[in-house]
């Protein structure tokens, strides 16, 4: 029903485990893989006067689940922590999440579930010290640089493992190993979808991609696919294949009180709910979970920066992908190409950002499209797919008929059931307007107040 209304085919495909995620196109992988002193015991001295209790007890559960001494610790709205979770619990280490509290409380039941331990944090400016993802980092250096658990690792959990009967050592051994894994600024974001997720959609479709749309939680995805896009259609060129006349599109959906629509448009990331006459120390400026920041990460950064274009066809180097190489100082490995040098263009060349443009979408609007998804399509999704079919829709209706619009359908509505689909959350809270039966059953771009932009 909604392709009747653009006359573009808007891609979909089959739901992935774990982060809930479903590919942009039909295929057949997930897009979603003590002491003793002479006859005498002495206890270690555990001192964590200063830790945070909820952090404290997130950290004795990761020390008990643990078999592996190692415990993956992340920062996040909830939906790569449930990944993670998925991962790492299986393979018997401890997981702890941090989340924001303005996330659903099936995310956090759901963590629990999968054996995590779980810190729930205000949501705040990553500016301030409890902001989640300096919480998760600072869960990090309590257990791997500080060492403030190697005593009670050893003797609460280790000593009962083995028997009472263990002995107890004066200085507990560096057993425990805890990763962060820093989604937001770790390249390995960026590169994964480089190297996977974009290649699968540009195989799928053809290589006929016209716009890849869709919001930034980090930016991996957008700034990873996109990249990819852009630099087969510019080797295309070169290899005078191209069958499409212009390079794909890549545009950000963003919500509101997010500042990287202004970063895409002006340069400059801010939003007005930053200013200093309105900006609350604790801020709900959306409905949308898992979407949106006020600041740019390492991974949506790549996407704001210039990139230099081969245009000649002698030419076997990744542009994006040494752009990747520059900022991680890695080598990454793109299909059976290595980009690991740095290759300065000699011939003529042509530049641009990989993210084109961005698009405002409203809650209300957001909130409207995921109902119209329910109704008509039998597809029960999350606030972050429904604004990303809204920024699809507003992007394909500007574009000629028969063009690709892909985007993502990152979260089911499963999860959301508290707040995005919770009438009393969505009206009651939020002040917006529970979308009546009649309402559905017209124009979905009508409904979405964008008919006009036809």
């Amino acid at each position: 029903p909604l392709s009747r209304y653009c006359n573009h085919q808007l891609i979909r495909g089959n739901r992935g485990y774990g982060d809930d995620k479903m590919n942009t196109t039909n295929n057949n992988t997930d897009t979603v893989n003590c002491t003793r002193n002479g006859d005498g015991e002495i206890s270690p001295s555990l001192d964590f006067s200063n830790v945070d209790p909820s952090i404290h007890q997130a950290i004795l559960i990761a020390l008990h689940a643990t078999k592996t001494h190692g415990i993956v610790i992340e920062g996040t709205s909830g939906s790569t922590g449930i990944s993670l979770a998925s991962l790492a619990s299986p393979r018997g280490h401890g997981v702890i999440v941090v989340l924001p509290d303005d996330q659903s409380t099936q995310k956090s039941a759901f963590l629990k579930k999968l054996g995590c331990g779980v810190v729930v944090v205000k949501n705040c400016s990553i500016s301030n010290p409890g902001h989640y993802v300096n919480v998760a980092k600072r869960v990090w250096e309590l257990i791997e640089v500080e060492r403030r658990y190697d005593a009670y690792y050893q003797k609460h959990v280790l000593r009962e493992d083995c028997g009472s009967n263990s002995t107890l050592i004066k200085t507990p051994p560096k057993l425990l190993k805890a990763a962060f894994m820093n989604q937001f600024d770790n390249l390995a974001n960026v590169v994964s979808h480089y190297t996977t997720t974009g290649p699968e959609i540009h195989s799928q479709l053809d290589g006929k991609v016209n716009a890849f749309v869709m919001s930034a939680g980090t930016g991996g995805t957008l700034v990873g696919v996109g990249g990819y896009l852009k630099e087969k259609w510019w080797e295309n060129c070169r290899r005078k294949c191209q069958h499409q006349s212009t390079p794909p599109k890549i545009v950000l959906v963003d919500p509101p009180g997010s500042s990287l629509f202004n970063k895409v448009k002006y340069g400059v990331a801010y939003a007005p709910q930053q200013s200093e006459r309105s900006l609350r120390r604790h801020r709900y400026d959306t409905l949308a979970e898992g979407i949106g920041l006020d600041r740019v990460t390492a991974n949506f950064g790549l996407g704001c920066d210039e990139i230099t274009w081969k245009t000649y066809s002698n030419s076997k180097c990744a542009s994006f992908g040494n752009q990747i190489a520059l900022r991680s100082n890695s080598c990454i490995k793109n299909g059976s190409t290595t980009v690991s040098n740095i290759f300065i263009p000699k011939s003529p060349t042509c530049k641009s950002k990989i993210v084109d443009d961005a698009i405002r979408v409203t809650d209300q609007q957001a909130v409207n499209m995921a109902h119209y998804l329910l109704r008509h399509e039998g597809l029960f999704v999350g606030s972050s797919t429904a604004m990303n079919i809204v920024g699809a829709m507003m992007v394909a209706s500007r574009m000629e008929p028969g063009c690709n619009v892909v985007t993502v359908v990152c979260d089911g509505g499963q999860r959301h059931t508290s707040r995005f689909w919770n009438p009393d959350f969505v009206v009651g809270e939020r002040g917006l307007v529970w979308p009546a039966e009649k309402d559905l059953e017209g124009n979905i771009l009508e409904l979405l107040d964008i008919s006009h932009q036809i």
